[in-house]
């Protein structure tokens, strides 16, 4: 048994030992950029099914008073460099209306709101929390989870003094991880704990709640009825202008990218509103399946798939219009209003990519003339196919090199099945749809595997009654 003193004398050496060995450090964190591509890779967690389809507005659009300081498309913020392409606020629509009365009541005080941060792609959720040591996770969301900033339904903000356009004083900086960022710290200025209460006051009214760690961060009462999103702010577009002139609709959805098979729904425009038109008819697409647009003024796809190219045996997915009409008979069908031309020996729709007249129809002076292209579409054949043809534009006006070509609305012949990148009913059924078809109302073709229906409307704009009939 060791003596008293001899024991205190081996504690003190030990004690001295371990204060002189080096302390285990935190691994480094990786370079920003190496985080960043990491992330956009990433496939954010699998979530319940939402209850609302998102419709993310931009919140200036609604309320050009609404002042921008976006922290996250510059450098100054906690990462030190910019995150964000754009310095752009978006929100779900009914928090942004929410926050457009926020605005308008503080007004009264003489106070606007001032955003630093809306809808954030899921991906920059996963950057924040890998860039941030693990004692200050309390500050950032967990990727895991989701953010509801993911959802479009939270909103970093503080006020603005509308007499001197200063920002009002608060008790931190935006982002500061410490305790004076809680919404409950009871330090610092009089004043800037005032301001911190208006603006929570005036957010409490229409729905938020504030974050208990960042007096800046209100989530809004709905945000468990969106989903969790990783669309970029580049690919949050309106495209509605394209349905603006139109007043029919071919809606064609198939049950996922692959899908050779679909069904597709008719909708006329009726007092401002889209309805629908009979029952849905059986729809064939490319033999791959669908695939995002790649042709020239193709809009950012809303979500991840496919891409178009030559050859892929994919039927372009997105908003298109509609050409002329071809068939083998001298005249169209009866009832059919499209400008029609008969098809000889001599058409042929070029898809050679290296050729002038890629992607588009040409006539040749003789059946057997010579040719410059390597390979073409005839488009009288021996089979059914395109007894009745419409043309579907896309990449015909402007050709791009491999983006694919020869798009059109054809027959199916029995039984059935993919094209090679066309758009294909039966015979009886297409002939019901052309003779619907109104060139007058610029009808637009509108394909996408169902199960992105509502993220695609929601992202492009798009009127929400544009969905199979009875979903």
């Amino acid at each position: 048994m060791l003596k008293p003193a001899l024991k205190s004398l081996l504690l003190a050496v030990a004690l001295a030992a371990q204060a002189q060995s080096p302390k285990p450090q935190a691994p480094p964190v990786p370079a920003l950029s190496v985080l960043i591509a990491e992330a956009r890779k990433a496939v954010p967690p699998a979530m319940p099914p939402s209850r609302l389809a998102p419709d993310l507005v931009d919140v200036t659009a609604l309320d050009p008073s609404i002042q921008l300081d976006i922290r996250y498309a510059t450098s100054d913020n906690f990462l030190h460099a910019p995150v964000y392409g754009q310095a752009r606020a978006f929100l779900q629509r009914p928090v942004a209306q929410a926050l457009v009365r926020v605005n308008a009541a503080l007004r009264r005080s003489g106070y606007g709101v001032r955003i630093h941060d809306g809808y954030r792609p899921w991906w920059v959720t996963k950057v924040f929390w890998d860039a941030t040591p693990p004692a200050d996770h309390d500050y950032v969301a967990d990727p895991a989870k989701g953010s509801v900033h993911n959802r479009g339904c939270a909103v970093d903000l503080d006020l603005v003094d509308l007499a001197s356009g200063a920002p009002a004083t608060m008790p931190s900086g935006y982002d500061e991880m410490s305790e004076r960022s809680h919404a409950a710290y009871p330090g610092g200025d009089a004043a800037a704990r005032a301001h911190r209460d208006l603006l929570r006051a005036a957010m409490e009214a229409q729905g938020f709640k504030v974050l208990k760690e960042e007096w800046w961060h209100f989530d809004h009462a709905s945000s468990a009825d969106y989903p969790v999103m990783n669309l970029t702010f580049e690919a949050i577009r309106d495209r509605s202008a394209e349905l603006a002139q139109s007043g029919q609709v071919l809606l064609v959805t198939t049950s996922g990218w692959d899908a050779a098979k679909g069904s597709l729904q008719r909708f006329e425009r009726q007092q401002g509103t889209f309805k629908a038109v009979g029952a849905p008819l059986p729809v064939w697409v490319g033999k791959g399946g669908l695939a995002w647009r790649t042709d020239d003024g193709a809009p950012p796809p809303p979500a991840g798939g496919p891409m178009k190219r030559e050859g892929d045996g994919r039927a372009p997915a997105g908003l298109l219009t509609f050409g002329d009409m071809w068939g083998y008979a001298p005249t169209a069908p009866e009832g059919v209003r499209f400008r029609y031309r008969m098809a000889t020996e001599c058409e042929r729709c070029v898809d050679d990519p290296d050729h002038a007249d890629y992607a588009r129809i040409v006539s040749l002076p003789s059946p057997k003339a010579p040719v410059t292209f390597r390979s073409a579409e005839y488009l009288l054949l021996p089979t059914e196919h395109y007894r009745h043809m419409v043309v579907i534009h896309y990449n015909d006006l402007r050709p791009l090199k491999n983006a694919g070509s020869c798009i059109f609305l054809h027959v199916a012949p029995p039984p059935g099945g993919g094209t090679a990148g066309c758009t294909a009913l039966a015979a009886e059924d297409l002939l019901t749809l052309l003779r619907w078809m109104d060139p007058a109302k610029n009808p637009v073709l509108f394909q996408v595997p169902e199960a992105l229906l509502e993220t695609t409307r929601a992202t492009w704009s798009l009127p929400a009654e544009l969905k199979p009939v009875g979903r």
